[in-house]
């Protein structure tokens, strides 16, 4: 991994094929420009030709599957040279891809989207043939404190997570990583990275709801072949 500073906008570049880079706390906030200025930056810095960004809502409707809907916690792009991003500031941004197929999907998973199935749904269709995945910056098991209607709420889908809580100090923590690696291992994707970064404690990289609040910023994870 390198940190790419382009005029001011700092972007964390995890890999090449697919292309994945991951917009940083900078002097100037790639998460603040609009849509079209986000498409010229990335033009100019990566050469990608079209950009596109979603209204997130920890759902799990899926941008080029679902129809009728303004709103999409996730994509899958077939066309090349087309990125897209997923937005996050704790959540986990989770990156798909079939490298000979040239196919990718991202997906945005808070623990409601992980709970209602998305990812599921979109590994769902044998033929995307989906083999590997990055699991990108998000709120560590060491600070993703939770309280018993947390777990009650994946109980009413039926999950048991007893197995990702961790009691410290008679506070309860969950491993929101190891959640998306079971239902990823079931599928038998294979996970590049071992470790994720920490959004909450990278202060000077990543941003976090949890240790910001409402004046939280966004970091993009932006893919594509």
């Amino acid at each position: 991994m390198e940190v790419i500073d382009y005029k001011g906008y700092r972007f964390l570049k995890v890999c090449e094929s697919p292309n994945i880079v991951i917009s940083l706390n900078s002097t100037e906030q790639f998460c603040n420009l609009s849509g079209e200025g986000k498409q010229d930056l990335l033009n100019q810095a990566f050469g990608v030709s079209a950009f596109n960004e979603f209204i997130q809502v920890h759902g799990t409707s899926i941008f080029n599957l679902d129809l009728n809907t303004r709103e999409y916690d996730g994509y899958i792009e077939r066309k090349l040279n087309v990125a897209n991003a997923i937005k996050t500031a704790d959540c986990i941004p989770l990156i798909l891809w079939n490298e000979r197929n040239k196919l990718i999907i991202g997906l945005h998973c808070g623990w409601r989207g992980i709970a209602s199935g998305i990812i599921e749904k979109a590994l769902q269709n044998d033929e995307l043939d989906i083999t590997h995945a990055y699991i990108g910056p998000h709120i560590s098991k060491d600070h993703f404190e939770v309280k018993r209607d947390f777990i009650e709420s994946f109980q009413e889908y039926g999950l048991n997570i007893d197995r990702y809580i961790t009691v410290r100090d008679d506070k309860m923590y969950m491993d929101l990583r190891s959640l998306c690696e079971a239902k990823l291992h079931e599928k038998h994707v294979k996970i590049i990275n071992k470790e994720s970064h920490c959004s909450y404690t990278e202060y000077d990289q990543f941003f976090s709801w949890r240790r910001d609040k409402n004046q939280s910023l966004r970091n993009l994870t932006i893919a594509w072949f």
